[in-house]
Order: C-alpha cells, then structure tokens, then sequence
C-alpha cells in the first residue's frame, strides 16, 4: 500500500512537476482536494470488502500525491511572501 502511494506520488511528479510554480494556487487546492479524496478511501477501505487492497492503495497514493504538491508548492508560497532582501525562513 506504502509502496504504490510512493510510486503514484513519483510518477505524478514526474507527469506535471514543470507546472507547480506557475499555477500555484490551482495546486495548492488541488493538494487539499485530493487530500480529501485520499482520506475518504482510507475511510472506505474497511467497507471495500475483497477490493480493500485497491481502495487502501489508491487512498494511499493520493495522500502521498497531496503531501508532494503541498510541499512542492510551498516554496513559492515562502517566496511570495518574504520581504525583498531577506531570508526565507518556513511557514508553518
């Protein structure tokens, strides 16, 4: 399950990687959505009956692919808002 969300995650970045600066709102809600969507099938998995290693890995993979935008995203944030000449420290 681990596996596949890491293989989806590195597969998607390797998909769409190019575009994270320039649309980095679109991404940053896209994160939170598939986030969404990732804990639903987590949720869901338990009710899959025989398909619960499907639903678990796919829950899997679109978490991972949400914590890759987030942190892919966050950069620009960052840069975005720090003042001109200074350092960029972490948002939290």
């Amino acid at each position: 399950r681990d596996g596949f969300g890491m293989c989806g995650s590195l597969l998607f970045a390797s998909l769409v990687g190019v575009g994270f600066d320039e649309n980095v709102k679109e991404w940053r809600l896209f994160a939170d959505l598939i986030n969404d969507v990732g804990l639903t099938l987590n949720m869901l998995a338990p009710m899959a009956g025989e398909r619960f290693f499907l639903v678990a890995a796919l829950g899997s993979t679109c978490t991972s692919i949400c914590g890759m935008v987030a942190g892919a995203t966050r950069a620009s944030i960052t840069a975005h808002f720090a003042l001109s000449g200074s350092q960029k420290a972490p948002l939290r």
